[in-house]
């Protein structure tokens, strides 16, 4: 991690509860939790986003899931903490734990750490906003595709400014490619991205069992090979381990995030019950 280059972590689960689980647990211990699913069409995931997002029991997820080959639904960015009582059957890798104590940023760049349940075919291609990610597979097997911070201006990042302010959070397309990737690397138009043809993707496959580590700023992007359960665990990466370029756009985004943009959604939320118990 000090050498911040992504890497493959071998029986990475070993001795924690999440190395037993399996779709069938899932459906057994909280298998009734009603939960958001992204549902992409039958065309799969597009790079403009054309999705509606469904709230289901978490069961009926998991049987589309995995009787399909079409990547039509998934579930992403889940906390653990929502899904019943699921956060009692996790348990941090103490490895993760020796690396979140690493000194860490001061405190307007600061975020609490996180775990999140990732359910899916694909995860389009995208960078964490000054934060480390490890992400444990405990059942299936995903491609992984990375990107050096340093070849940021060949991948055509989303413009700031043609992006609404909601967007400065980490699940938004501000952090993510003009290039359509879904379409798979072959398919990259050089004739609209030329640029592209200077970057170098690193290709990595990681299976049940075992972890990768993502240092912050690494664009990357997932395919499932088979269906997959996963867990990522997210945390404040010191100022000094930032990837830069991509990093100068983490010193306006993350103090928005913290202080303004939270007052901009209750603000909204306050209007909108206004609006609606006095519509006159």
């Amino acid at each position: 991690m000090d050498r911040r280059r992504p890497a493959i972590i071998i029986d990475a689960c070993d001795g924690v509860e999440q190395s037993s689980w399996s779709f069938d647990f899932l459906r057994r211990e909280v298998g009734s939790t009603q939960v958001p699913v992204y549902d992409w069409g039958d065309s799969g995931p597009t790079v403009e986003d054309d999705f509606v997002i469904r709230r289901l029991p978490l069961s009926v997820a998991l049987d589309e899931l995995e009787g399909s080959s079409n990547p039509r639904y998934s579930v992403c960015q889940l906390p653990v903490g929502n899904v019943g009582d699921l956060d009692a059957h996790y348990r941090t890798p103490s490895w993760i734990d020796a690396a979140k104590r690493r000194a860490r940023p001061i405190v307007c760049f600061r975020e609490p750490a996180r775990s999140a349940l990732f359910l899916s075919h694909f995860r389009g291609i995208h960078w964490h906003n000054g934060r480390e990610a490890v992400a444990q597979v405990l059942e299936g097997k995903k491609r992984f595709i990375l990107f050096a911070p340093s070849d940021t201006p060949y991948l055509y990042p989303r413009k700031l400014r043609d992006a609404p302010l909601s967007w400065f959070d980490e699940t938004e397309a501000v952090f993510c490619s003009e290039i359509p990737f879904e379409l798979g690397l072959d398919s990259v138009d050089l004739d609209r991205f030329p640029k592209y043809e200077r970057a170098t993707p690193i290709e990595v496959v990681v299976e049940a069992g075992e972890a990768l580590f993502i240092p912050s700023h690494w664009w990357h992007f997932s395919m499932a090979l088979a269906p997959s359960i996963l867990v990522v665990e997210f945390w404040d990466a010191p100022i000094r381990d930032w990837g830069f370029p991509i990093a100068r756009r983490t010193f306006l985004m993350k103090p928005y995030r913290k202080y303004v943009y939270p007052r901009i959604r209750r603000a909204s939320r306050i209007s909108r019950r206004v609006s609606s118990t006095n519509p006159g």
